[in-house]
């Protein structure tokens, strides 16, 4: 086994719920961020942060809003 499969698998079984995207491992994550929702349909009265939710490979650490925003090539090193 190369260093490269090893490394994905010792990935994969830290994050069970990670989901192969092309060459992309990646987990859904949220986050607090301060302000108001950017979409004026989800903005509250008084609100003064909102939950993001983005993806995020756990090889190369690039975070996206979307699958299809992810590079073609992981530069997982």
């Amino acid at each position: 086994m190369s260093d490269t499969s090893s490394r994905v698998e010792t990935l994969s079984n830290s994050h069970p719920d990670a989901e192969r995207v092309d060459s992309h491992l990646v987990i859904d994550k949220t986050e607090w961020v301060p302000g108001k929702h950017p979409d004026p349909h989800r903005q509250r009265q008084g609100q003064t942060e909102y939950l993001e939710r983005y993806l995020r490979c756990i090889q190369c650490g690039v975070e996206v809003l979307s699958k299809r925003d992810l590079p073609e090539e992981c530069d997982a090193r």
